[in-house]
């Protein structure tokens, strides 16, 4: 079989749980056999008209779309460019006219029409999508509003409008729109450093560790920017329904269709005795959705001869100055790793700490402690307590609650044989191959039926 997997980014990079989650998916379909060609859209140079660039790597036919005339950051302001796109439309064509899939699968449409869907069926292949998070309804992706807090829907494009559609002053429309078009790599670092030396600098302006100004939305929102919202929401349902499957990475997505399992490295799992100190670790990128500051302030008065408090992901030397003023004790930053040593970063941890402040719709830090034995504690929200038992496995509190964070750690600090406990009955996620085994079988379906899917959409 012969299949594209469509994404957002490469998975080669693999900067985010998605990337992972397809390589890991892609890597092993090549090993039992299967063509894999990936179409991703986020790759960016200065030639901006938009093109294919084609390569090979580790096997894998990879078709990048050069320039994307709609990069997510812009969504919210362009919201209509996220339903069809003929130059798009096109490019995609041509791709699938040289990659010749037998199937399509589809994790994500960031940077694409949702008209690609309809269009794959009218060339008569079976298209199976992925639910990974919820950009269908929420051109952010995470349905969590401009201000941190949780949005229950696009309500017709009302609450889009009102929470999100609001572009700001025009430095910040200007810079938005130069970060969203500029080549990844120094270019895009170099808007970042001038934004973190000169925006902070303008009065009334904040970062991204400071919270912004508290304001609810516009109370009249714009007509044209509801109608649009609305419009966005309804037409990338109705091209989904073109599926001929979706499937959803957890019940918090999505009632459950088919429960995807998420590939891991290969850790050792193990019993956990916690060692004195306690070494607490954070594991994913160090900014403020991921809820960074909430350890940081959770763990202020908890003695270093007591517990270790490990970063492990990219930081900002921003981040680094904001966290360790906010714990007002030492922390430890490890920088950025590779996935390949991720077995060797697990056995320095103790205890997880996942304090999203977003609704994770997986979780993926989570299931990589767990695979690990380590007991996670973790925020109430999204998908996290679909993994993490409270009082079984692990710990939850409520998101942005620092100092309930700080009580549960300092009950498994003070109690090690409830955190061994925890560790004991830490179940490890579902294997790769057993995955592979469940989405293999709804390819076949999807290519012997050849007909729509009944499984539906649930929209907000």
């Amino acid at each position: 079989m012969r299949i594209l997997v469509v994404t957002h980014d490469t998975p080669f990079d693999r900067g985010s749980g998605v990337a992972v989650y397809c390589h890991d998916l892609e890597t092993e379909l090549l090993r039992r056999g299967h063509d894999v060609v990936h179409l991703f859209s986020a790759e960016r140079d200065w030639r901006m008209v938009p093109h294919l660039r084609w390569s090979v790597e580790q096997g894998i036919t990879v078709a990048s779309l050069v320039n994307a005339p709609q990069p997510p950051t812009l969504s919210p302001e362009r919201p209509l460019n996220d339903c069809a796109h003929p130059r798009v439309e096109r490019l995609f064509e041509a791709c699938l006219g040289r990659a010749r899939p037998d199937l399509v699968h589809i994790h994500s449409l960031r940077g694409l029409p949702g008209s690609v869907v309809p269009l794959a069926r009218r060339h008569g292949l079976p298209v199976v999508v992925t639910l990974h998070d919820f950009w269908p309804i929420c051109a952010r992706g995470l349905l969590i509003r401009a201000n941190g807090d949780p949005c229950p829907g696009p309500d017709g494009g009302r609450n889009c409008a009102r929470f999100c559609a609001d572009h700001g002053p025009l430095r910040r429309r200007l810079y938005r729109r130069m970060e969203a078009l500029a080549p990844s790599g120094r270019p895009r670092e170099l808007l970042q450093r001038v934004r973190a030396r000169v925006m902070q600098a303008i009065p009334g302006d904040h970062g991204p560790w400071t919270a912004p100004p508290g304001r609810p939305g516009q109370n009249s929102p714009d007509p044209s920017a509801i109608a649009a919202h609305g419009t966005r929401a309804a037409s990338l349902l109705r091209s989904l329904r073109e599926a001929s499957a979706i499937l959803a990475v957890s019940d918090f997505v999505q009632d459950r269709l088919l429960r995807l399992g998420l590939s891991l490295p290969a850790v050792r799992w193990r019993a956990r005795q916690p060692r004195t100190p306690v070494r607490i670790g954070f594991l994913g990128r160090v900014v403020p959705l991921k809820g960074a500051r909430i350890l940081a302030e959770a763990v202020r008065g908890i003695p270093p001869d007591r517990a270790r408090v490990l970063f492990f992901g990219p930081a900002a030397a921003e981040a680094v100055t904001e966290l360790v003023a906010a714990a007002g004790r030492p922390l430890e930053f490890r920088g950025p790793y590779r996935r390949e040593d991720l077995a060797e970063i697990l056995d320095e941890v103790d205890i997880a700490v996942v304090p999203t402040l977003f609704q994770e719709t997986v979780g993926l830090a989570t299931l990589e402690a767990q695979a690990a034995g380590i007991p996670v504690v973790a925020s109430r929200t999204g998908a996290i307590p679909e993994h993490v038992e409270n009082g079984t496995n692990g710990l939850l509190f409520e998101p942005g609650d620092a100092r309930a964070l700080g009580q549960r750690l300092r009950l498994l600090i003070d109690t090690p044989e409830l955190a061994a406990a925890m560790s004991a009955r830490t179940v490890p996620p579902m294997a790769i191959g057993r995955h592979v085994d469940l989405l293999a079988d709804v390819y076949r379906r999807c290519l012997d039926a050849q007909t729509r899917s009944p499984y539906a959409v649930h929209s907000a």
